[in-house]
C-alpha cells in the first residue's frame, strides 16, 4: 500500500527551520555529521537525524573537492542506497509524522542549491519507488 504522507525537501537554515516548526511539518535532517553544528548539533542521533540517507564520507569529499562529477556522485550514491531499504525508511517517516502530529514531513540538506545536494537523487529515488501517492518536491522560500 502506497504511503500518503507529505514529504518535501529543502535546505536547513535557521529561516528554513523556524518555518517548517511554524506551519507544522517535521525537519528530518539527512545529514551524515551535524553533531558539531550550533543549529542542529542538537538532534544529532536522533530519531529525526536519519545520517544513512547521507552520502558516504567518500563520496561527498570527492565531490567537494570535485575528484568526481555530479553525474559520478549521483552514480556512487545510487549505488549506496541499494543497501537502504526504503519502505522501512518510508515506515519511519509515517510513525514520526504521526507521533510529532506533524502534517508533514521535510527532509533537509545543508546545499542551498538542490541540484548541487544529495536530496535531489534522494528525491528522485523515492518518487520512482512506487511507495508513495503523493510526489516529493522541493520547498521554495521568498528570501528577498
Amino acid at each position: 500500500m502506497k504511503s500518503d504522507l507529505k514529504i518535501f525537501t529543502s535546505f536547513v537554515s535557521p529561516f528554513t527551520l523556524e518555518e517548517l516548526v511554524k506551519d507544522d511539518y517535521l525537519p528530518v535532517f539527512i545529514l551524515r555529521s551535524i553533531g558539531n553544528s550550533r543549529l542542529i548539533g542538537k538532534y544529532s542521533g536522533t530519531s529525526i537525524h536519519l545520517r544513512e540517507l547521507s552520502p558516504s564520507q567518500e563520496i561527498f569529499r570527492a565531490r567537494r573537492d570535485e575528484k568526481i562529477s555530479w553525474e559520478e556522485y549521483k552514480e556512487k550514491y545510487i549505488q549506496e542506497m541499494t543497501y537502504i531499504n526504503l519502505s522501512d525508511i518510508v515506515r519511519r517517516l509515517e510513525n514520526l509524522a504521526l507521533i510529532s502530529d506533524a502534517k508533514g514531513i521535510v527532509l533537509l540538506g545543508y546545499g542551498g542549491n538542490p541540484e548541487n545536494c544529495h536530496r535531489s537523487i534522494l528525491k528522485e529515488l523515492l518518487n520512482n519507488s512506487g511507495l508513495l501517492k503523493n510526489e516529493i518536491i522541493e520547498l521554495e522560500w521568498n528570501l528577498k
